[in-house]
């Protein structure tokens, strides 16, 4: 005589705050000849359903954590990147800013020129006017 056997349990998963949500039910059923044999064979086969269900739950978790950190990298790649662009700009403005000094700023060392500092264009009186009152 056989009997028709059917196992139904519930499925969960974790969201992204790691709170334990039903996800649906896992359902294995089959016309078996003995209870406890068919049981068994019933029972190994939902064991191998819910631990492909595991990994794929798994795999689907670190998806999310690896976008997660693709999109900081990314962030941080754009800022570092803005930073870059922006000492590009005052490495030009003070590159020009130097030469104006009589600085040669291709020369590994800090080099003057001698000839500029003793220009008499170097060398201003400034005078000082007196104190405003307010």
């Amino acid at each position: 005589m056989t009997t028709h056997l059917s196992i139904t349990i519930p499925v969960y998963k974790k969201d992204r705050w790691d709170r334990t949500e039903r996800d649906g039910k896992l359902e294995v059923s089959s016309d078996v000849d003995s209870l406890s044999e068919g049981y068994e064979a019933l029972k190994q086969q939902l064991d191998k359903l819910l631990a492909e269900l595991d990994a794929q739950n798994r795999l689907a978790e670190n998806a999310l954590v690896l976008d997660n950190q693709i999109q900081q990298k990314a962030y941080t790649l754009r800022r570092i990147t803005e930073d870059i662009e922006r000492a590009t700009e005052h490495y030009k403005n003070l590159k020009v800013f130097l030469e104006a000094l009589g600085i040669d700023t291709r020369q590994p060392r800090l080099t003057f020129d001698k000839q500029l500092l003793l220009s008499k264009a170097s060398i201003a009186e400034v005078d000082i006017l007196p104190e405003s009152k307010f």
